[in-house]
């Protein structure tokens, strides 16, 4: 019994010390990966190259403007190679999507070539170095945008640094839609630094092409026309002693109106012409009235149907909606018209003399080859009556509808003139034209 335990102790003390033999030995293995030990056939590269990016970084604080006197203002060159652009109307956002060429002069970051095997530029990363904070003023808040660099810099031994960054900028646009859908939208960015003054980090731009359009491509529904760039030097009353420069760009855009002009302006036009085509007929039957109706049934349509592609949150209206809504007006009077001609011309009592003395004044003047046609489409004893073309019975004896038929005739044309008048002004004003 005491030999079974005996050796049962020696077994358990084996097994311990193998367990504390393996722990030393992964410890020190860990050990070996945390200092970072290498094989002897992998060891650190001394090349000149690797030596420059060393020295240069060595002690580099990229918290601080480069600088060595902090008095000394940074200048930062900025270019915009445009690639594409989209605008939404409906939210009123704009975004711009190019590559951002900046360019300063680093002072800590200068070498001379003849030391490091006459290399004269080198790349770094951009968060290696101190980079330039350029903001968006006017930026979309829904939408998260940094203002920090995150690329590959180009780096020459006299420090001059360029980034050109790949960057996505939206920014809030108001548009005008008045003249909807021939528009034309300004849109303006707005950028420079939020924490530093003029004094410490000088945006400006680039001495030639500041914007580069050559490999820009439109945006769908837009066409750019020009983009127009401008230094604010940023002056303000509150602080006399700094100032604070901003970069502003105006994009010119016109919308691409094809489409919308097809199914919005011209049956704008269409709806007119059947509105003139039915007030130019005669009251004498329900086709005028039907017609007429048809065109006011038309105008409610066609609001409707335009309503979800007319942006609704503009801060002005299209005159194309007021065009329509003083379009339904005429319509609705010419309804009203229609119904009171009717009225007229199925009366039965002797007319007042001032309507008989107004159809004679007519009738004897030269408006009656208007007013009064031979091809007037009233039933045949109406059209001899008017015409003058009655038998010897009914001419000393004419019918007790001919006044009011007459003077029916005499309010359709003049309303029919009046109507087209109207039309002409509110074409003039209303209908947007293609500049």
């Amino acid at each position: 019994m005491v030999e079974r335990l005996s050796a049962h102790i020696v077994a358990r003390s084996m097994t311990a010390r193998g367990s504390l033999f393996a722990l030393c030995a992964l410890l020190a293995l860990t050990r070996t990966l945390v200092r970072g030990d290498c094989p002897p056939d992998r060891e650190e590269v001394t090349h000149n190259e690797a030596k420059l990016h060393k020295d240069l970084l060595c002690a580099y604080n990229t918290d601080f403007r480069p600088v060595k006197d902090h008095k000394q203002t940074v200048t930062v060159k900025v270019r915009f190679a445009i690639k594409y652009i989209s605008f939404d109307a409906l939210e009123e956002t704009f975004t711009l999507h190019s590559w951002v060429a900046f360019n300063w002069r680093d002072e800590l970051l200068s070498w001379r070539p003849e030391d490091y095997g006459n290399i004269d530029e080198t790349q770094l990363e951009s968060h290696e170095i101190w980079t330039p904070k350029m903001a968006l003023f006017n930026a979309d808040a829904a939408m998260y945008q940094s203002d920090q660099i995150y690329t590959t810099c180009l780096l020459t031994s006299n420090g001059t640094v360029t980034c050109v960054p790949h960057v996505a900028h939206s920014g809030i646009c108001r548009t005008s839609l008045r003249s909807w859908p021939y528009d034309v939208q300004n849109c303006t960015l707005y950028f420079g630094s939020w924490m530093n003054t003029g004094e410490q980090v000088n945006f400006t731009f680039y001495a030639k092409q500041p914007v580069v359009k050559d490999d820009f491509q439109d945006g769908p529904g837009w066409k750019l026309m020009y983009v127009v760039n401008e230094r604010l030097a940023g002056k303000y009353s509150c602080c006399p002693n700094s100032t604070y420069p901003m970069l502003k760009y105006t994009f010119v855009m016109k919308r691409i109106a094809a489409g919308p002009a097809a199914i919005v302006v011209v049956p704008s036009i269409v709806i007119v012409l059947l509105t003139l085509i039915a007030l130019a007929m005669d009251a004498k039957d329900n086709t005028r009235l039907m017609l007429i109706c048809f065109s006011l049934y038309g105008h409610f349509i066609f609001l409707t149907e335009i309503g979800y592609d007319i942006p609704k949150h503009s801060a002005d209206t299209p005159i194309i909606l007021l065009f329509l809504r003083d379009s339904m007006i005429v319509t609705l009077v010419g309804i009203i018209e229609t119904i009171f001609l009717m009225f007229l011309r199925r009366r039965k009592l002797p007319a007042p003399n001032l309507i008989v003395t107004v159809n004679r004044l007519v009738a004897n003047g030269p408006g009656k080859y208007v007013v009064f046609s031979e091809f007037d489409p009233s039933d045949d004893v109406d059209t001899k009556e008017l015409t003058g073309q009655t038998s010897d019975i009914t001419a000393d004896k004419p019918s007790p509808t001919f006044d009011w038929i007459q003077f029916a005739h005499i309010l359709n044309r003049l309303n029919l003139v009046v109507v087209v008048l109207v039309y002409i002004v509110l074409i003039g004003t209303y209908i947007p034209r293609d500049n």
